[in-house]
Parts: structure tokens; sequence; C-alpha cells
């Protein structure tokens, strides 16, 4: 009987399609082929020990996927026919949204790259197949949610103009920062920085209460985003377990390398967050879980007191200024939305007055906090776009490019915004956090691209502020500005001081 008639049983299928793959090239040496493997210090003994967590074929990969991808579409073109985004319970929701698309679509498509950086320079069969399968759902991800924002566009501006806005708005330094930081570090540290930090630690408060906030407000369309990407979103958590625990059973050089990762990506992953926590407790006017009891769950319960607990027997403790995350979520959506109503005039996404029944709400899910520190600033919006509103664009930190209003938990009255002296500069961060990331890479970190810093030197144009709206490929109504001469004078004041405070540059 011929072999090809023999029938495989699913475990040599698996095999045969999944490992068995790598070779010895014959004209180059390993270490010519992938010149990244030895440049962190990382020691792999057995690479074949290594296993998928996905432990699938690319076959089964496909037929799952289809399958889910069939009851994401039906849910949203029943929504779509229906005229469901007439039926959310209030179209701030949507505004909300558009902050998501600015901030999160990006990443999501940055991450497929990350993942193919990944599969290329680790020569670990497990590693490649898992990040080839993450590459095709990251893309997978994209897609699906620029869909939605298509759909979105025929009813509410803001995303009319999407690759445009997606490449120059400077709300989207925030998540390329980090995804560039992870694609010029080493594979191994990449890894750590995806599927560990972004999947393992925070792709459950991303994508669990978003879309049941979605739900709530009667946002079925994108409740279904939101459900059918977390279910892609297990499979990246086990890559990161696997993959972190198998490089401390490797070898014990190992250990404090990837402490420094966990320090370095645990924090990193965190700031990107920050409008995860507004989204959550802002946006929606019927909200299923507040972001400090979602950090609470998620976070403090399920990584703090779960992972890392088991993680003590490799010598493994939490990330530094995991304690400052702690304490810093009883204002870290009101920090955040203070700074999105400050730069209102440069969003594509609108904010809006707090009614009633928001400070109704925010004062009993943070007692501790929010009447006492947050209240009355929101009552000084008043009737007037630009009530508290900053002129420019803003000055921003450092490592997370995040505008530089986080305050200080211990004492909430102050701002937190570091400072450190590098190459005869003054250079600002956010937070203690950021501050130790700087001072430990200052030289990738002092690189990055300040949208004040382009503003002032004409990279948006002269005519302020309208090429700077063009720029960014959306009008001042679409931000909700008020322009009279007033205002301009304001703009052109703002690039008058930033011209004149050299040091912090």
């Amino acid at each position: 009987m011929s072999s090809l008639a023999v029938k495989l049983s699913s475990k040599d299928q698996y095999k045969y399609l999944t490992r068995d793959l790598m070779w010895e090239p014959k004209d180059f040496d390993m270490k010519t082929v992938y010149p990244l493997i030895e440049k962190e210090g990382i020691h792999i003994k057995d690479p074949k020990k290594w296993e998928d967590p996905f432990r699938m074929t690319y076959n089964q990969y496909v037929k799952i996927q289809s399958e889910k991808d069939s009851i994401y579409h039906s849910v949203v073109n029943a929504f779509e026919a229906n005229h469901g985004h007439a039926k959310v319970v209030d179209s701030r929701w949507y505004e909300g949204v558009k902050a998501f698309a600015v901030a999160v679509q990006p990443a999501e498509y940055q991450a497929h790259r990350l993942m193919a950086y990944i599969g290329r320079n680790i020569p670990i069969e497990a590693i490649r197949f898992a990040t080839f399968a993450q590459a095709i759902d990251e893309l997978r991800h994209a897609q699906i949610e620029i869909k939605h924002y298509a759909h979105m566009s025929k009813y509410y501006d803001g995303l009319h103009s999407y690759a445009k806005t997606n490449e120059n708005h400077w709300f989207n330094t925030v998540p390329k920062s980090f995804f560039e930081d992870a694609l010029s570090a080493g594979p191994f540290e990449a890894l750590m920085a995806i599927s560990f930090s972004f999947e393992y630690c925070f792709t459950n408060i991303l994508f669990l209460p978003f879309a049941s906030s979605a739900a709530a407000v009667g946002d079925e369309h994108f409740a279904a985003t939101g459900k059918t990407v977390q279910s892609d979103e297990s499979r990246h958590m086990a890559l990161g377990m696997s993959a972190l625990k198998m490089l401390l059973e490797e070898d014990d050089r190992n250990v404090p390398i990837v402490q420094k990762w966990l320090d370095k990506w645990y924090w990193r992953a965190y700031r990107m967050f920050s409008v995860v926590s507004v989204i959550v407790d802002y946006y929606p006017r019927i909200r299923p879980i507040s972001w400090k009891k979602a950090f609470e769950i998620y976070i403090e319960d399920q990584v703090f007191n779960g992972l890392f607990k088991d993680l003590r027997k490799y010598g493994i403790r939490l990330p530094l200024h995991a304690e400052d995350s702690i304490k810093e979520k009883e204002h870290y959506s009101h920090a955040t939305m203070r700074i999105l109503d400050h730069y209102k005039h440069a969003n594509v996404f609108r904010t809006f007055k707090l009614q009633p029944d928001d400070y109704e709400w925010l004062a009993s899910e943070y007692p501790n906090t929010f009447d006492q520190y947050y209240a009355s600033y929101y009552k000084r919006q008043g009737d007037h776009a630009l009530a508290v509103t900053s002129p420019g664009i803003p000055s921003v930190c450092k490592v997370c490019q995040i505008p530089l209003e986080f305050v200080n938990p211990d004492k909430p009255t102050q701002q937190w915004t570091q400072y450190s002296e590098y190459n005869g500069d003054i250079h600002m961060t956010c937070s203690p956090g950021c501050k130790h990331l700087f001072e430990s890479e200052p030289q990738k970190y002092m690189q990055m691209w300040w949208p004040a810093e382009a503003y002032v030197s004409g990279e948006f144009g002269e005519n302020v502020p309208m090429d700077l709206f063009k720029y960014l490929a959306f009008s001042p109504e679409e931000a909700g500005e008020h322009y009279s001469s007033r205002d301009r004078l304001r703009w052109l004041q703002y690039r008058q001081v930033i011209n004149f405070d050299k040091r912090f540059k």
C-alpha cells in the first residue's frame, strides 16, 4: 500500500504541518541568518521544548475563523440594515468610538507587523507558527474595526478621511510610540511587549468592559466587534504566558533580563491604555463597570495576585511602579478626560458637558476622589467650547507621548511631571514610571516626534490653526472649535510661548 494512502493521526498531522519545518542553511551559519538571536543575552538550550500554545494547524485555524466571521457579519449586517445607530442611547458614545478608532485600531495593525518581525527573527518553530497565526488575527481585527468606522462615517463626522487622520493625528503618536519602541527592540523583548504586557495583562480590560459598554448603550455593532476580537485575544494571552514561562525555565540567566522587560512593558502598556479608562467611565450613558473596578478585577486580581504570585518561584517580582498604577486607579480616567477636554479643539472627537446622572454615577464609583478633586473642574465648562481648553497642541511625555497632565496620586492637587537632564537639555516625562524608562534609554526616547515642536517649526503650515486641521484631515466644526479673533490670538500666543521656552524642546 502506498504510504500516501496511510491516514495520519491528528497528532501526526499537527506535527508535520507545524513542527519539523526548520532547516540548517548551507551557505550561511545560523547567526548570519538570525543576527538578533544572541543580541539580547537570552540563553536557549533546547528550542524543541517550546510548545505552540495555539495547538492547531492552519486549516483548523481557517475553519474556526471562518465560523467566527460568519457570526460577526450576521450581527453587523442586521445592525446596519436596520439603522441600529439611531437606537444608541446617546450620540456622545460615538465620540468615544472615534477616540477608540484613532488610538486602538492603529495598534492592531502595528501588532501584525510586530508579530511578523518576531517570527522572522526567532528560529523556534512553536513561536513562528504562533506569531504567524497571531499576525493574521491582528490584520483581521484592524480590518473589521475599519469596516465599522466606514459604516459610522455615513452618519457621523470625523472619520471620513480616516487614513490621513490615522497617519497624522497627534493623538495617534501614543500607540505608534509603543509599537515603534517594540519594533526597535530585540525579538524576545518584542514578544514580551506584545504577547505578555499588551495581551496578557491588558487585553481583557480593553475589550471586555468596552464591549459591555457598547451593548449597554445599544451599539450592537461595536459590541460584536469587541466580542469577536476578544475571542482571538485568549489565544494571544496563551502565547504570552507560554513564552514567558519558557524563557524563565530555559536558563536562570534569563531571569534578570526578563524582569527588566516586564518592568518596562507593563508601564508602557498601562500608559497606552489610559484612553480606555475614559471610554469606560465617561462616554457611555449606561455604564456596566467603572475603570477602577475593571482594573481591580483584570489587573490586580488576575495579573498581580494571580500571575505574579505564580512567577515568584522563578524569582520574578511585580513590575516596577505597579504600586503607582494601583494608586492611580482612583484618578486615571478623570485626569485623562481632563486632558481630552483641554485639547478638544485639536482632536477628531468632541468632548461634552457632564449631566446630573454622570456626576451621580462618578461620585458613587469614586467616592474618595471625584467630588473632591474633579467635579468642580467639569462644572466650569459652561456653554463655551473653550472654557477649559488649553491653546494650541500639548506638550507631551518623552516616553508615552501623552500630555503632561497626570496628577500625583499621593498629592492630587499637584501634577506628576518629572524632569531629566540629558545632553544639556531638560526632558519632561509624565510620571516616575516614564522617567525611569527615559533614563534607562535616553538616546531612544529623545528622538520622539513632538507635535508641539512640529507646530512651532511650521510643519503643519503657517496659517494657524486652519493648516493644522488640513494636515489632520478634519474640520474645526468636527473638533467643536469656535473660532473668533480671540481664539486665533490664543493659538498665535501659544506658538510664541513655545518658541520662547527652549528648555523643553
